[in-house]
């Protein structure tokens, strides 16, 4: 309480602290209310990225697949058909959750596969062109994950703040203006009636 010596104990000064107090206590609920939002939007993503296993076997999968062509056609072949097969086109769209800027993507363009003439090619080309879309949604996923959790631990260490030491602080400086108001105001109804007693007894 050493800064509480170093502030005027009047009442405009005790208004103004009320004010600001105030002030605090409902940025503090707004904080809180963002917290709680951003840990639903983290749990939601959280329950999104476990499909991280899925695809990565998945993808595992596709690439043994592709090895094996390699070594049954050649590699020369391969390319070759793999230049019929036209890239993925996307397009990142934003948008802004509780003030974080998550990604999203459409793709607006997806690889065609259809003008590729071996079974066995067309069989991989489509199941690696069905694992890019899905790293691409997983890579999303883990950006928002990481966006969130910094957003959600800043927001934290403010409500943290606000809470253990910014509102005690005020709420004690508050007390002790109004114990000293008070003080002020019983001395001045002390020495008041005593001065009226001194004069009551020099008239009489």
């Amino acid at each position: 309480m050493a800064f509480a010596t170093r502030i005027t104990a009047t009442r405009g000064v005790l208004l103004r602290l009320r004010e600001q107090f105030e002030f605090i206590k409902k940025g503090l609920e707004i904080l809180k209310m963002k917290r709680d939002n951003l840990a639903g939007e983290l749990n939601k993503y959280l329950r999104e990225v476990r499909i991280r296993e899925e695809i990565e076997k998945r993808f595992a999968e596709a690439y043994e697949k592709l090895i094996s062509l390699y070594s049954l056609r050649g590699y020369s072949s391969v390319h070759s058909e793999s230049l019929s097969v036209e890239e993925i086109n996307i397009t990142l769209l934003p948008i802004t959750v509780m003030g974080v800027e998550i990604p999203r993507i459409k793709i607006e363009k997806k690889p065609s596969t259809e003008f590729i003439g071996s079974s066995l090619e067309y069989e991989v080309a489509k199941k690696l062109s069905s694992c890019v879309e899905d790293l691409l949604k997983l890579t999303i996923i883990e950006v928002s994950i990481e966006r969130l959790a910094q957003e959600l631990m800043m927001t934290n260490r403010k409500v943290n703040a606000l809470e253990k030491i910014i509102v005690p602080s005020y709420s004690q400086l508050i007390s002790y203006i109004e114990g000293r108001l008070e003080e002020e105001s019983l001395e001045e109804f002390i020495r008041t009636r005593h001065i009226r007693d001194v004069l009551r007894r020099r008239r009489e």
